[in-house]
């Protein structure tokens, strides 16, 4: 009877504590969604059959452009005012510099003993910094006009899979698009010498990791007691939603990379022989240092150094994010052009007035001003990285008059920004890429936000715009993306990370 007492007691005072914490915006005047007891909305943003990002929208719709829920005992602020954004984003970076980890249980992501092996994306603070440091020069102009070749290679290995459906059944060109974008992040990160579409298993495993559901008892755990996060990982570290599974399968590959690679470096110094910079790997191996870095506070001055465990998590995420994020803008943009097929027509126009011989080159891509359009329309309409749009509050501070505690949480509603008909018009939801080239005021900074904003926007930006474009052009030369019978009336869209069509089935008519 006292055990049973005892345990009525502590159910009662971890139920109020709780009950307290999911008042935290009432307390504030903050409407938002009431939520489960205990792990709040948390179970409604973890359906990978319904994204995350329309969830948030359909509240957007019901509570307003800045509306508060809670994950487990963590407050989240939902924001779709484009001031409130731009003063996050930008102009009070410091006390936001920290990214959100919708899909990623973890420790101190600022603490090397905690997280030994980070990247770009997930770090934080000093590590953050120094990452982006030196991942920065392989997106410049320069750079990415020196592996243009490489990329154009691996689409012109696409266009000759495709070929098969020249005039012939629908097919999905969706699973066209992820072995071709996978195969450019292979040569140009891992350096992967040929093309191996349709023959790379880790094609795949990364689509399990986008499809992975956060309804999963580490996860449940990880919301309830944030402060005990890094406990969870440890205890479930070779779950499949922390460190286990695909996830696992991913990282071992990328370890095999790095440590053969390092190995060569080494063999090829004691023979005095110059080590090439031939991909992302050596570009951060340029740097690597086998002593332990201890990374300064934010804000403070940055070693351009490395540890292997640091080039591991960049090769990881550089193979995602290159992966599906430009694969399903080229599906959404495909689907969009076969749905609306005088679009689709002034572009093969322009493609064909700019590029005249057989090769596609860097300078051609950049005067596609049509298909350009295309591509951030398609983009506007189908938010792919809406989770890259969040952070979370490092040092208390105040947000469009609003106090905002260290450790809550910020999401922009994406799609309430892309689709807003204050900022874009009536035809806001409709595909226009003719209001790209439109010369009418500029838009707010934060009207479009597909890679992010501010100093974290995502550092592959030209790189995926520049994959983009050459793709759908040499395809578009060729044929024309065509809907039919088996054509989606709507695309059925899903993912717990990114926003993935399930499939985009159409038809390629030859042009000539």
């Amino acid at each position: 009877m006292g055990l049973l007492v005892c345990f009525v007691a502590v159910f009662a005072v971890i139920a109020s504590y709780f009950k307290w914490i999911h008042t935290y915006w009432k307390r504030r005047g903050v409407d938002g969604p009431v939520g489960l007891p205990f792990i709040g909305s948390f179970y409604d943003l973890a359906d990978k059959d319904k994204p995350r990002g329309f969830v948030l929208h359909e509240w957007t719709k019901k509570f307003g452009s800045i509306f508060g829920y809670y994950e487990g005992a963590t407050p989240v602020l939902v924001v779709s005012d484009v001031d409130v954004l731009q003063e996050m984003f930008i102009k009070k970076f410091d006390c936001f510099y920290a990214r959100k980890n919708t899909n990623r249980i973890h420790g101190d992501l600022e603490c090397s003993q905690e997280e030994p092996r980070v990247n770009l994306f997930a770090a934080r603070g000093a590590r953050w910094k120094r990452l982006r440091s030196l991942a920065s020069p392989a997106f410049s102009v320069r750079a990415l006009k020196q592996v243009h070749g490489t990329m154009e290679n691996s689409v012109l290995c696409m266009i000759d899979h495709m070929a098969k459906h020249e005039n012939s059944a629908a097919f999905n060109i969706h699973e066209y698009y992820q072995e071709f974008t996978y195969d450019v992040i292979s040569r140009l990160a891992m350096g992967q010498a040929y093309s191996e579409q349709f023959n790379n298993e880790g094609v795949n495993i990364v689509k399990k990791i986008f499809m992975r559901s956060n309804r999963t008892l580490p996860w449940y755990l990880a919301v309830l007691f944030p402060r005990f996060q890094n406990t969870v990982k440890n205890f479930f570290f070779k779950h499949e939603s922390i460190r286990g599974g695909d996830v696992a399968l991913l990282y071992k590959f990328c370890e095999k990379a790095v440590y053969d690679r390092i190995k060569e470096r080494a063999a090829n110094a004691e023979q005095e022989i110059e080590n090439d910079q031939n991909d992302f790997i050596d570009m951060f191996l340029d740097y690597y240092t086998e002593a332990e870095i201890e990374d300064a506070e934010f804000g403070t001055t940055v070693e351009k150094k490395v540890t292997s465990e640091d080039v591991i998590g960049s090769c990881f995420v550089f193979l995602l994010a290159g992966f599906d994020t430009t694969a399903n803008a080229l599906a959404y943009a495909s689907y969009l052009l076969a749905k609306n097929p005088e679009k689709m027509h002034k572009a093969q126009l322009e493609i064909d007035e700019v590029c005249t011989s057989e090769n596609i080159s860097y300078d051609d891509i950049a005067k596609l001003n049509y298909l350009d359009a295309i591509i951030k329309e398609a983009l506007k309409i189908y938010p792919v990285a809406w989770f890259a749009c969040s952070r979370e509050c490092v040092k208390t501070t105040t947000l469009g008059g609003l106090v905002i505690d260290k450790g809550v949480r910020i999401e922009a509603d994406v799609t309430a920004l892309h689709h807003s008909k204050e900022i874009w018009g009536d035809n806001a939801e409709q595909f226009v890429p003719e209001r790209w080239l439109e010369s009418s005021a500029p838009r707010h900074t934060m009207s479009w936000i597909p890679f992010g904003a501010g100093p974290r926007q995502c550092v592959g930006m030209r790189l995926g715009m520049s994959e983009a474009k050459t793709a759908l052009a040499h395809v578009l030369r060729k044929w024309s993306i065509v809907a039919g019978p088996e054509t989606e009336e709507e695309l059925r869209i899903q993912g717990c990370t990114t926003t993935s069509p399930e499939s985009v089935t159409v038809y390629l008519e030859a042009r000539f």
